[in-house]
């Protein structure tokens, strides 16, 4: 980050607007800013931490100080800042706190702090079209100014004062600050953060291999612990540590007894293979013998219910074939109750003629006294029963027929 131009005015000592182009010394390298105690040289250094962070470190952010004691109700405060960060130009303008004149009326009024961030490359100028002198708004509110800010330097205040811009009263602090915090922040200023990130990488790493070598300087133990055990007596190594010679021998003797391991294995999985399709083979038959014997229960138990069927059976065929007469049945029954009834009332007619005429015989005439019921009417119901007992006679003509076909 590069400070080009300072702008300031009602700041400090300094009650007229004042100028500092930082520019202007780019040719001799370095510069130093000189004067009187009290002539505004750290101010100058207020106003830049100000513009950037919102806060002077000789106040501890008290914004009551920074207004000039010089300056008059209707005077200005403010700081513009212009600063070149990766190849963009930047400008802030902040104002304090501070009191101020009424616009109406007399006295004085709190004016609220403001702050203003703008931005000035090629890219922002052919965006802008809004842009005035090149300068184009990225943010007009303190709060939003803060945070673009955050965003844009690459350094905190904390860091700021501490590698950039150390206040007076904080000399001594760093001074007399640990050897860690002060290691930090020289770090930070020369830039080896990058190098104490490679110490503690190889340092990771060293741990990480040690302990890989470790676990297998352990594991070669345990493995030869576990060779010496599986290996022929005359092959032990005795008290002394084993050679490769000896592990050799061992390592020989150790694949005839695999060689010998894994052909016992081989015959042991087809001996468990033919066993296993045997069991398959006894499971499928004792299945099938379940079913047969269900099978056979089912069938007792129908045979000890034949009986019962057949003689159901038959009941169910004759009551078919009973269902067939049975219409002629309730006939015959109704012409028999119907003939019945024909008799019966032929009998009452002959008795009523008899009451009538006296005797038995009909009038040759067919004439009739006058107190007689009509013979016309009384043939009239005569013929009408010798009508429904034609039809019985026919139904019972029938019987004969039904009954040996019903006895089939």
């Amino acid at each position: 980050m590069k400070i080009k131009r300072l702008r300031l005015a009602g700041f400090g000592p300094f009650k007229n607007e004042q100028v500092v182009d930082f520019e202007r010394f780019d040719d001799d390298g370095i510069f130093l800013i000189t004067g009187k105690t009290g002539a505004g040289k750290s101010s100058i250094l207020d106003a830049v931490c100000f513009a950037l962070y919102g806060s002077v470190p000789r106040y501890e952010g008290t914004e009551s100080q920074l207004r000039s004691d010089h300056c008059e109700p209707g005077d200005p405060t403010f700081v513009e800042l212009e600063f070149g960060l990766n190849g963009n130009d930047y400008r802030i303008f902040r104002t304090p706190r501070y009191l101020k004149a009424k616009k109406r009326g007399i006295g004085t009024t709190v004016s609220a702090p403001d702050a203003r961030l703008e931005i000035r490359d090629a890219a922002a100028v052919d965006a802008a079209a809004d842009a005035v002198d090149g300068w184009r708004g990225l943010a007009a509110r303190p709060v939003d100014v803060g945070n673009e800010l955050s965003r844009i330097l690459p350094l905190k205040q904390d860091q700021f004062l501490q590698v950039i811009l150390l206040a007076q009263n904080r000399f001594q602090r760093f001074l007399l600050a640990k050897t860690d915090d002060r290691r930090e922040v020289l770090r930070t200023l020369f830039g080896t953060s990058r190098f104490q990130s490679l110490e503690t990488e190889l340092i990771t790493r060293r741990k990480a291999l040690d302990d890989e070598l470790t676990g297998v300087r352990v594991r070669l133990e345990t493995l030869a612990a576990s060779a010496a055990r599986h290996v022929p007596a005359g092959t032990e190594p005795g008290t002394a540590a084993p050679d490769l010679a000896w592990f050799e021998a061992a390592t020989a003797e150790l694949e005839q007894a695999l060689a010998v391991a894994v052909a016992a294995a081989a015959r042991a999985d087809a001996a468990l293979v033919d066993a296993t399709a045997g069991l398959r083979a006894q499971e499928e038959m004792r299945a099938r013998q379940d079913r047969r014997d269900a099978a056979t229960a089912t069938l007792a138990v129908l045979d000890e219910r034949s009986s019962v069927v057949d003689a159901d059976r038959d009941d169910l065929a004759a009551a078919h074939r009973a269902a067939r007469v049975w219409p002629q049945i309730e006939a015959e029954s109704a012409a028999l109750a119907a003939a019945l009834d024909a008799a019966r009332a032929e009998v009452a007619a002959r008795e009523n003629w008899i009451t009538v005429n006296g005797s038995d015989e009909v009038d040759q005439d067919g004439d009739d006294d006058q107190d007689a019921v009509p013979l016309s009417a009384t043939i009239d119901l005569l013929l009408e029963q010798l009508g429904s007992l034609n039809d019985v006679l026919a139904a019972e003509e029938e019987l004969p027929a039904l009954d040996v076909e019903s006895g089939s």
